[in-house]
């Protein structure tokens, strides 16, 4: 495979890992291309005893973690402060039912993926890992390079904490928390949090993450914990344009002096 074809194929994989480690579009743009220039310089390394796709993970997770003063960081107070201030009020009727959904939707995930900021780096990256992207502890312990208990640990940790925080928050698991999607996402418009005119996370163009990553999570144990799990994997994982994306990594100066072209 050339070095184009491949930076098209796995491209889609980290940039929706990406988005979930760093929040904003743009940003995890950025990353996205910081690693490709890391696999790309160090392509030779690679042994085929292990999937490309859990190579480029752990290159992704490395940089991401060394550079995490770079990327945004909340506290469960700051999200739940903020979300308190703003006002609860249903969208006007300007918008159609339709557009209305969709809106809604935007509101609800992006304000789940607000609140995977509130982890710290380490957190955040080894629960979209470990719950959202499924992958097996024996691999994620050595993408992390750390022991398999070690890992569960950090996960479960992780885990707990934006569980006890939605399960006393997010109406989404507790329907009778006081945040309410269809409530907040006027003022998350009105705050720039939501744009109308850019919509991200449509469900009806893009499949959802657990569609692409064919994760099974229906054959676990129905636990309060996988219900939680499953609102995220259950977000759209965000096609981006890889040929426009494959062309502008090649262009890349350091890319070119590797490759001499």
């Amino acid at each position: 495979m050339n070095t184009k074809d491949l930076v098209e194929k796995y491209q889609p994989y980290l940039y929706n890992l990406a988005l979930r480690l760093v929040y904003y579009p743009q940003d995890a743009e950025d990353l996205s291309q910081d690693v490709w220039i890391k696999i790309l310089k160090s392509i030779d390394s690679f042994e085929e005893k292990s999937d490309f796709k859990t190579w480029s993970y752990r290159i992704m997770i490395n940089h991401f973690l060394n550079q995490k003063r770079k990327y945004s960081e909340l506290t469960f107070d700051d999200f739940e402060n903020t979300m308190d201030n703003m006002c609860d009020e249903l969208l006007s009727k300007e918008y159609d039912e339709g557009f209305k959904k969709v809106l809604i939707n935007e509101a609800k995930v992006g304000c789940m993926m607000g609140m995977l900021l509130c982890l710290n780096t380490e957190q955040r990256a080894i629960f979209v890992l470990g719950d959202i992207f499924e992958i097996k502890s024996q691999t994620a312990s050595e993408i992390f390079d750390i022991s398999k208990d070690n890992f569960r640990k950090k996960l479960s940790r992780a885990r707990s904490d934006l569980y006890h925080f939605m399960n006393n928050q997010c109406s989404l698991i507790n329907k009778n928390n006081p945040c309410k999607c269809e409530l907040k996402t006027k003022a998350l418009i009105k705050e720039g949090y939501v744009n109308k005119d850019n919509i991200l996370f449509d469900l009806k163009i893009q499949k959802s993450m657990k569609e692409k990553l064919q994760i099974l999570s229906d054959n676990l144990d129905d636990t309060i914990e996988n219900s939680y799990k499953n609102l995220y994997q259950n977000h759209p994982f965000i096609e981006i344009n890889e040929k426009e994306f494959a062309l502008n990594i090649l262009k890349n100066k350091e890319i070119k002096e590797i490759f001499s072209f």
